[in-house]
């Protein structure tokens, strides 16, 4: 994270747990306008039930590391779900098609 700002993390999971993010965004001093999560599965995909919890706990985070929103000049997370898509490869292009225009933001 001191080195890149930007993560899509697409139809996966976080093994270490959101405790292990959070701590890493504490440990380098970062602001929330310094770092930037757009996260995608399909409603269908084998990894949208990992993945819900992890977003729904980033998106409800009590400690003030994520403002959840679609317009990244206004926070730093932001999670697509895609109706009925499946763990495909093919649903990445879409995925990252959708989630680049979000990283390039102004007013930061």
């Amino acid at each position: 994270m001191d080195i890149v700002g930007y993560f899509m993390p697409l139809s996966g999971n976080n093994w270490e747990g959101m405790s292990k993010l959070t701590g890493e965004i504490d440990s380098l001093g970062l602001k929330k306008n310094e770092y930037f999560i757009l996260a995608a599965t399909g409603s269908k995909d084998i990894a949208y039930n990992n993945m819900k919890p992890e977003m729904e706990d980033l998106k409800n985070n009590k400690t003030n590391h994520f403002t959840y929103t679609s317009d990244f000049s206004k926070g730093n997370l932001y999670w697509l779900v895609a109706d009925g898509n499946v763990h495909w490869w093919g649903q990445v292009r879409w995925y990252v098609y959708d989630a680049l225009p979000y990283f390039f933001h102004e007013g930061q």
